[in-house]
């Protein structure tokens, strides 16, 4: 036992010899423990938290199965999605296909075009309609009961339920609230006309008495969410796009996607064809034009010549063929003088321009050469070449030496000399020809013109109307081409779109949140359960734990006593385990009371049935069994029996005792068990409480001081009336008994409080029906180490007493 208690040195001899009360008080964090539990019982941690767990399994079990079951309702309405795809082959463009002009056979789009035409409502529109989108059956129903339904152009949208009658031939379509709409004959009526559907349903898809709810939506509506849950990408080069949509059902995911699929390429098909179709319209028009421009230009020239086939004709003498082309005189001349003139003051122009350049680069040898006036000056085209050879000299010198050498100088004084004097005179003198001789040719040409004036009208004007001819012949010809080039191109016209690879249905989900959703239902489950049973754990008012003893209510654990179950004989080993803890009990007390005087020692508990009679009877028998002289008081004057437990008489007793009736010796008894003796309640009184007060009561546990090393008192409970407290002071000690599961901490408590304020030194407590499992599994004993009567059979003369009482 520890040595932290204070022993108490006198007899309580009187209540002012007795010392206040004390109860011990652990320091925090630790709590007293006579049999050595670990140290992290003390501090109810994990083993408090499992025992409570093990406590509420129920909880545990319960709030689990519903998480998980809550769950699983929840993966009925959270459906794996699976994702359904179709590739678009993309025609490129072709740049050959393009027709030189304003007028292009090019391809439709550009491919970043054909994304936005699939996104439109042309396509989606059409294809919510092929996969009726717009409906949306309630969950579980039979899909297949809707075939054949479509919408009309003025549709209602919202929810409805069709009830098919008992006899299987009546309908009747109402509102979701409802309100009917339409009744009538099943597979005869269009069912839901008033509200835009057209659906005349097999009488056989329906049974008696059976009912559908739907709802319906506009399809712009269902289009516009369709639009943004299509998944669209496009390769790098622009030629595939995948298109993908994710969905609970893989076959209408996969349906969705190939109806997409299928009508961009019907748009961009109908959309190539009708450029097409308008481009070849244009070119019939332009066509039918040409052809009426070529009809009057031909009209005109053959008018034109029936009108001037009697006139001489202006075309020269032809001769030998082979030869010549006959040639018009004034024709040739006048265009030769002129050709002549012109060239004559382009050459004029460009020596100026050069010798006006001389002056800051010299003069460009390789420009002067290339003008034919140049050519054709003999002393012009010398110099020229003087100075290309000097120049040469000049740069091949300069290479071997110095600007200042004499045959550097004297080179680059002669390349000077040519082109700043020699060459722009000869230049200059060369000009002076030129104009003289273009004076001369605007004289003749003068007389060109003239002769020109000679030539007939007509002939010019058939020169025109021919060339107007041959302008509306090639451009027929070039629109007739192109006419017949579109109209095949409109025939055999090629789509820019084609499906390459079609959606499958997928087999395998993408996401399937069900196997998570069940396992987050079974740990949130676990995890309220197991919260659960902590709160009520924490909520329980009963005692349960030593820590709550220890900690709590500041009470060192003087031991326990293991539950018994019923039917447990005399030698099984429960009742070896009850023998080995009140042994250990009564040493405990023993040394928690100190060796001064005898044992005087209350017994109470906080309530009724927390065992402290049966502690009182068997305590007893313990001290009598270790060789004690002991004397068992029933204290219990309301409702004692002990008696019974010790096979004895409740009369004579203590009541009797202090009331005068009886003696002392008379109300003393002896037991079955040695050195045991007994003092019953006696005869049942209304004023025995106030008996425990007298003096006779204090005169008679001093009297027994001296007969008996052991005095135990069993006393009503503390919450029952004031008769333990005034026992335990006569005593000068208390032990409290706690049944755990059982004993309200707050009562206890409560009572223990007003036990501070009186003389009584309280022992500790002995926790009561404890399971050598879980925080107490230190406490038991182990099994097979009984003692036993050596070459002796029969009943182990222990006893243990089991009073029907508390």
């Amino acid at each position: 036992m520890s040595n932290e208690l204070v022993p108490q040195d006198q007899p309580p001899s009187s209540p002012n010899a007795l010392a206040s009360a004390q109860r011990f008080t652990p320091a925090a964090g630790a709590g007293f423990d006579p049999y050595g539990a670990p140290a992290e019982e003390q501090g109810v941690d994990l083993s408090r938290y499992l025992a409570a767990v093990k406590r509420y399994s129920w909880l545990v079990a319960v709030v689990t199965i519903g998480c998980v079951a809550g769950a699983f309702g929840v993966t009925k309405i959270v459906r794996p999605k699976y994702l359904a795809k179709a590739t678009i082959w993309i025609q490129g463009e072709d740049p050959s296909s393009h027709v030189a002009g304003p007028i292009s056979a090019g391809g439709l789009l550009p491919s970043g075009g054909f994304v936005n035409l699939l996104r439109s409502f042309i396509v989606l529109d059409e294809a919510v309609k092929r996969t009726r989108m717009y409906l949306s059956p309630a969950p579980g129903t039979d899909t297949t009961v809707f075939n054949g339904l479509t919408i009309g152009d003025r549709l209602r949208p919202g929810r409805y339920k069709l009830t098919i009658a008992p006899d299987g031939k009546l309908f009747q379509l109402a509102t979701e609230s409802g309100q009917s709409i339409q009744t009538g004959q099943l597979g005869v009526d269009s069912i839901g006309n008033v509200i835009g559907l057209q659906w005349v349903p097999v009488a056989a898809a329906f049974h008696p008495g059976q009912v559908v709810s739907f709802g319906v939506s506009m399809p712009r509506d269902a289009a516009t969410v369709l639009a943004g849950a299509i998944g669209v990408q496009m390769d790098e080069n622009g030629m595939f796009m995948t298109v993908s949509y994710t969905g609970a059902d893989p076959v209408r995911a996969a349906a969705i996607v190939n109806a997409v699929v299928d009508r961009e390429v019907e748009v961009a098909a109908d959309l190539k064809k009708a450029k097409l179709t308008e481009l070849n319209k244009i070119l019939e028009d332009q066509l039918n034009k040409a052809q009426a421009n070529l009809t009057a230009a031909d009209n005109a020239l053959e008018s034109f010549r029936v009108h001037t086939a009697t006139l001489p004709s202006d075309q020269g003498t032809p001769i030998a063929p082979g030869i010549q082309m006959t040639t018009n005189p004034a024709y040739a001349t006048f265009f030769q003088k002129k050709v002549e003139r012109e060239s004559l003051r382009s050459d004029r122009a460009s020596i100026m321009r050069i010798l006006n350049q001389s002056s800051d680069s010299g003069i460009s040898v390789d420009a002067m050469m290339v003008i034919p006036s140049v050519n054709g000056s003999t002393e012009l085209k010398a110099a020229l070449g003087e100075l290309t050879n000097k120049e040469a000299t000049l740069r091949g010198l300069r290479t071997k030496y110095t600007d200042a050498t004499p045959m550097v100088a004297a080179a680059a004084s002669e390349v000077d000399s040519l082109e700043r004097r020699t060459i722009p005179q000869l230049a200059l003198a060369l000009v002076s020809d030129m104009d003289t001789r273009a004076r001369t040719l605007d004289a003749d040409l003068g007389q060109a013109a003239t002769d020109l004036q000679q030539i007939p009208a007509r002939t010019i004007e058939e020169q025109r109307l021919s060339r107007q001819q041959v302008i509306a012949a090639t451009l027929y010809t070039s629109l007739q081409q192109s006419y017949e080039q579109n109209r095949l191109a409109e025939l055999s016209s090629v789509p820019d779109v084609r499906s390459l690879d079609r959606a499958m249905t997928p087999r395998s989900p993408i996401s399937n949140s069900a196997s998570k959703i069940l396992v987050m239902g079974f740990v949130a489950g676990v995890g309220l359960g197991l919260a659960g049973a902590i709160l009520l754990d924490r909520m329980d008012p009963r005692v349960r734990y030593p820590t709550q003893v220890t900690t709590e209510l500041g009470l060192p654990i003087l031991g326990t006593l293991p539950r018994v179950s019923k039917g447990s004989g005399a030698n099984s080993d429960e009742m070896a385990h009850v023998i080995e803890s009140l042994r250990s009990i009564r040493l405990n007390l023993s040394h928690a009371h100190g060796a001064a005087g005898p044992l005087l020692l209350t017994i109470s508990s906080p309530g009724s049935g927390d065992g402290k009679s049966f502690l009182s009877s068997n305590l007893a028998i313990a001290f009598a069994d270790a060789g004690f002289n002991t004397l068992l008081i029933d204290g219990d004057l309301r409702r004692g029996g002990l008696h019974r437990v010790l096979k004895g008489s409740r009369t004579p007793g203590l009541t009797d005792y202090l009331g005068g009736t009886a003696t002392r010796e008379a109300v003393i008894q002896t037991t079955p068990y040695p050195q045991l003796w007994f003092i019953g309640g006696g005869t049942r009184k209304q004023t025995a409480p106030e008996l425990l007060g007298t003096p006779a009561m204090r005169e008679l546990v001093l009297s027994l001081r001296s007969n008996y090393q052991v005095i135990l008192i069993d006393s009503p409970p503390l919450g029952a009336a004031v008769d333990p407290f005034l026992l335990a002071t006569l005593t000068g000690n208390l032990a409290v008994v706690l049944r755990t599961g059982a004993t309200d901490r707050q009562l206890a408590r409560a009572k223990l409080e007003m036990m501070d304020r009186l003389p009584v030194r309280i022992l500790g407590a002995v926790l009561n029906d404890v399971k050598a499992e879980g925080v107490y599994r230190y406490y038991g004993y182990l099994a097979g180490y009984e003692a036993e009567e050596e070459r002796k059979a029969g009943k182990d003369p222990r006893q243990i007493a089991t009073p029907a009482g508390t």
